[in-house]
């Protein structure tokens, strides 16, 4: 982790970031345009109910979102960013598990970056995936 921190320096900046600091989101791996990261369980992250509820899905979209930004934060050209857009399509609920989000860009050009986003828990079970676009500059 601390190399990838190392290349991308940026990336522990968006990590230590009050609201990602809040979720515990962590970058695990990088590489240009693609990154994983690890959103550890923890019971304020859950629906209202007994400790077996399923993960909120606000939380699961916030990982979905981070990760992309993240990815489009390993292009090098990348200086700024904001989403555009964010669908999520939720798959199967995330109950007492952490979860990982890979994230892939698909097509970067100059002001727009299109990025797609799996989220699966510890036993690979796919729990959402995202689209989401970015304006970059």
């Amino acid at each position: 982790m601390a190399d990838v921190y190392k290349e991308f320096p940026t990336l522990r900046q968006l990590a230590e970031g009050p609201f990602s600091a809040l979720l515990g989101l962590d970058v695990e791996s990088a590489t240009e345009g693609k990154v994983v990261v690890r959103m550890p369980f923890h019971h304020r992250l859950l629906n209202y109910g007994p400790p077996d509820v399923p993960v909120h899905g606000g939380a699961i979209a916030s990982l979905a979102d981070f990760a992309a930004c993240a990815a489009v934060w390993t292009l090098p050209t990348t200086q700024r960013s904001a989403t555009i857009s964010l669908t999520v399509n939720y798959s199967a609920p995330a109950i007492q598990s952490e979860l990982l989000a890979s994230a892939v860009v698909r097509r970067s050009g100059k002001r727009v970056a299109s990025i797609g986003v799996e989220i699966r828990d510890t036993q690979g079970a796919l729990i959402a995936d995202a689209l989401v676009t970015y304006k970059i500059a």
